[in-house]
């Protein structure tokens, strides 16, 4: 781990973050940094809007399929009866936090795996991260139109995928080691 400071008395996810994000150290070292910077509350941890880069973090070194695991802090704040984003772990004040709000985000960019590939999203490059979810169905808006996805999973660990893509938007969707191209329109693949 790298330390926040020289005299390495202190150590933070946040620091560590910024070391896989920015590929300080080499790609083979990423997963294992990230695994030790999350294993334990030894090290300064995120608050709740900090974990953005955290989970960014998490998609990067491959452990995508366990973001729905680190939702946990907003499903408290659902127990809690807050409609809007705490800040921080009770007792907060701050109970429509903004920064917080990154889980309306990861769900499309993560769980879905819809992202831009290219300038103005003229491309899109999907891999989703289901988790433990058998079925997801979701919608982004796009400057044009709508993309939407739906997975199934089967119990013979098959998955089966419907893309739609605006018109003009094409892309490609990954899923485990095999990649295959997507146009504008609906298609139906199955892996």
């Amino acid at each position: 781990m790298l330390a926040d400071t020289p005299e390495k008395t202190s150590f933070s996810q946040h620091q560590n973050i910024w070391v896989i994000l920015l590929d300080i150290i080499e790609e083979s070292r990423q997963k294992e940094l990230f695994e030790k910077i999350t294993s334990g509350k030894s090290i300064t941890q995120c608050s709740f809007y900090y974990q953005f880069y955290l989970h960014q973090a998490l998609k990067k070194t491959g452990f995508g399929d366990n973001y729905l695991e680190h939702l946990k802090p907003w499903h408290k704040m659902i127990e809690l009866g807050l409609t809007t984003f705490a800040e921080k772990p009770e007792p907060a004040r701050s109970d429509c936090h903004a920064w917080s709000a990154h889980p309306n985000f990861n769900l499309l960019a993560i769980v879905c795996g819809i992202e831009s590939s290219a300038p103005a999203f003229k491309k899109v490059e999907i891999s989703p991260n289901l988790g433990s979810l058998n079925w997801v169905k979701a919608e982004m808006p796009h400057p044009g139109g709508i993309i939407s996805v739906e997975y199934r999973k089967t119990d013979t660990e098959k998955l089966e995928a419907v893309i739609s893509l605006p018109a003009g938007v094409t892309g490609t969707f990954n899923w485990k080691d095999k990649k295959t191209e997507l146009k504008s329109g609906t298609q139906t693949l199955t892996f």
